[in-house]
């Protein structure tokens, strides 16, 4: 997605990148939730999950940057422009889920380590 500058507001990929950072969260809360974790369990999961959501949106913000510059620099048809939008976008959603898998995954792991 060729991000054009704006004055104000939010895009579609600020959000896409907000939801990427609270996916991992909301996994590891419903693994700790759903095998009776103590308060160090969800402790340890909570903070186990913040750390890939920040990493895998900083990983979507550097593909912005890299991809997005890229077709606002080059001199693409609008059809080339349209095509790296949709390849993003649906990038964007596969990493999303990614990181909601990753988040329960090293929950589980953790959880069933400290048991």
């Amino acid at each position: 997605m060729a991000e054009r500058r704006q004055t104000s507001g939010v895009t579609l990929w600020d959000l896409l990148t907000l939801i990427c950072f609270v996916f991992p969260g909301a996994g590891a809360s419903g693994v700790a939730k759903a095998s009776h974790a103590g308060f160090v369990g969800y402790a340890l999961v909570m903070s186990v999950g913040l750390v890939i959501g920040i990493l895998c949106a900083a990983c979507m913000r550097v593909a912005l940057v890299r991809i997005g510059g890229y077709v606002a620099q080059g001199n693409l048809s609008a059809r080339t422009e349209l095509r790296y939008s949709i390849v993003m976008l649906i990038a964007a959603f596969i990493w999303m889920v990614f990181s909601l898998v990753t988040g329960s995954w090293l929950a589980t792991q953790i959880l069933t380590l400290i048991r």
